[in-house]
């Protein structure tokens, strides 16, 4: 090979290795610039997943629980829990029947999905711990002074925390601790929001001058919420709401419920009763029935006026969280204020 060829093939190879270069340089660039010649944006990283630190709660018991891992598997006793839990997205391992299956499928809670949710057998104030331990849950929601005594039952199986909400501030208590058991703090807190700002307009928008009551029971022997029971702690708000506890020994724990009798209902002749019947046999008639059959019944103002109005009991009476509160003072203001809400 000749210089003049070599002198050639090296100006040959030295301008194929500037165009290999060239190349190389637009590749690394084309895997930087969209199609369009624009440059694209590196990927977002990605957010941390919150890390969940082990809860110490203590329950309305004054039981301390110990809480290591974020829970996920929540079998419901009491129709607190699924108010709860359908506040926080979330849906039950398994649920109790009566009440809580009644206050599940109503459409403002799961609906028809509601008669899906495992069966804990037995009664409400018995429900059957074989089928608590099958579902295996990680925590159960109980009612104080209804479901102690499955906190010995359920030693080794899961924690039990136990609720008695007597005023909705109580309920929202309730509502941000399981928030934050389930990792669902934001969720909790969003519902919690939802719930105030909802009474705070109910308040400014109500002129209060009805007077209201609730009564209930599942016989002529009736009882009424007062003004420091749950519902009563509403309707307080929102309009006149007169029934107080005077002598501690007639609500004696303090549940803000007292037997009540139909010559003292006169004393105060509410605008409009809510009525909430319970029935423990088939056939029961609801409470405002049975109550036609007393004379002095029909000289109450709201029953002369056609204001007597029968009421869910298990979201009005038996729901206690935030979501049946709700509906509670949805419903009561329509009935009340029909021109206003």
């Amino acid at each position: 090979m000749n210089r003049k060829k070599m002198f050639v093939i090296s100006l040959l190879l030295a301008a194929a290795l500037m165009v290999s270069a060239c190349g190389n340089a637009v590749n690394d660039s084309l895997e930087h610039t969209s199609p369009a010649g624009q440059a694209t944006t590196a990927p977002a990283a990605e957010e941390p997943t919150a890390v969940f630190e082990p809860q110490t709660v203590v329950d309305a018991t004054g039981t301390v629980l110990e809480i290591p891992a974020e829970v996920t598997k929540i079998v419901c006793i009491v129709s607190l829990c699924v108010d709860v839990l359908a506040e926080l997205g979330l849906e039950p391992a398994a649920i109790a029947e009566s009440g809580v299956r009644t206050i599940a499928t109503q459409p403002e809670f799961y609906g028809i999905k509601g008669e899906s949710f495992a069966s804990i057998g037995g009664s409400f104030f018995e429900p059957n711990l074989e089928d608590i331990v099958t579902a295996k849950p990680e925590l159960v929601i109980g009612l104080m002074g209804v479901h102690d005594a499955l906190r010995e039952g359920l030693d080794g199986v899961a924690p039990i925390y136990l609720a008695n909400p007597k005023t909705y501030t109580d309920s929202l208590a309730v509502l941000e601790t399981i928030g934050k058991l389930t990792g669902k703090t934001a969720e909790a807190k969003a519902a919690e929001e939802a719930f105030l700002a909802k009474l705070e307009a109910a308040k400014k928008k109500s002129p209060k001058d009805k007077k209201a009551l609730i009564m209930y029971g599942s016989d002529v022997n009736f009882a009424i919420v007062t003004d420091s029971g749950l519902g009563g702690t509403i309707l307080k708000e929102v309009t006149a709401y007169p029934w107080r506890v005077n002598d501690p020994s007639e609500d004696p724990y303090g549940d803000g419920s007292i037997q009540y009798s139909l010559e003292k209902l006169l004393e105060q002749n509410p605008d409009i009763i809510f009525v909430e019947s319970y029935s423990y046999s088939p056939g029961t008639k609801p409470l405002s029935e049975q109550m036609k059959e007393l004379p002095l019944w029909s000289k109450l103002k709201a029953v002369q006026e056609g204001k007597v109005i029968e009421v869910r009991s298990p979201v009005w009476g038996d729901g206690r969280g935030t979501r049946s509160l709700g509906i509670l003072l949805d419903e009561s203001l329509e009935y009340m204020y029909p021109d206003l809400f």
